[in-house]
């Protein structure tokens, strides 16, 4: 497994572990199952209500390709980046330029599943993967993304965020942390994590310009938090824990 850093548009850096082989392989084998189970379905309701007249090419040729794509390209578009296969392994398709993934960028990479998988077999798919740097396939070389692991990644997991004080004795000061997520709240601690390793002059103005993103979006001023920017991002993160677990 390789790592991959983005810089994300809080011009913060976070490491990813990009998905091994194996993960990748067994996340298209679960989403493999779910495609015939459901290609099989709506053969069998479409037989028994007679909706669509269907040749045999179309159920054998065409529209298992074009159900494929629509797989794909749905499913990640729809659950920021994950199939089914995907979701269970812990796997996610982000962009390389830290940017959220848009719809293009899920077409191309389904569209791109004919050369990577369905007409090599798999084959080119897996010595791009192999062989590339961040383990891309063609799709995402063209796509201008990476599919990783979720579990931990840059080394932090949510469970971290749970030893930086006892949060039974914290009292929450911001409620508006509720509308962050998971992903942010790991952008937070991985950057508070990074300036007490390295504490140097980039890791201090990126812990402050990501302090003063997260006043930002909690609707503060800057000049009103109390304390110091490492100070106020730990409270952010023990405001998210208390008021949403």
């Amino acid at each position: 497994m390789a790592a991959v850093t983005i810089h994300t548009t809080q011009n913060v850096r976070i490491e990813y572990e990009t998905a091994s082989l194996g993960s990748r392989i067994g996340a298209f084998l679960i989403d493999l199952v779910a495609l015939a189970v459901s290609y099989a379905l709506l053969l069998f309701f479409n037989e028994a209500i007679g909706l669509f007249e269907v040749g045999e090419e179309v159920v054998l040729v065409f529209g298992p390709l074009f159900y494929t794509l629509l797989y794909f390209f749905g499913w990640e578009m729809l659950s920021r980046g994950q199939t089914a296969g995907k979701k269970l392994l812990r796997l996610r398709v982000i962009r390389l330029d830290g940017r959220d993934p848009t719809p293009a960028d899920f077409l191309v990479r389904a569209v791109f599943l004919l050369p990577d998988v369905v007409f090599t077999l798999g084959m080119l798919a897996i010595l791009l993967v192999v062989t590339g740097a961040r383990s891309q396939r063609l799709g995402d070389l063209i796509a201008g993304t990476v599919v990783i692991n979720t579990v931990g990644f840059g080394g932090v997991t949510l469970a971290d965020i749970l030893t930086i004080r006892n949060r039974a004795q914290h009292q929450a000061r911001y409620p508006a942390v509720q509308r962050m997520t998971d992903e942010d709240m790991l952008i937070v601690k991985q950057c508070i994590l990074r300036y007490r390793r390295y504490r140097n002059t980039a890791h201090r103005q990126a812990l402050q310009l990501l302090a003063d993103r997260m006043a930002g979006l909690l609707e503060l001023d800057p000049r009103d938090i109390e304390g110091s920017h490492e100070e106020f991002l730990e409270t952010i993160l023990l405001d998210y824990i208390v008021l949403t677990r």
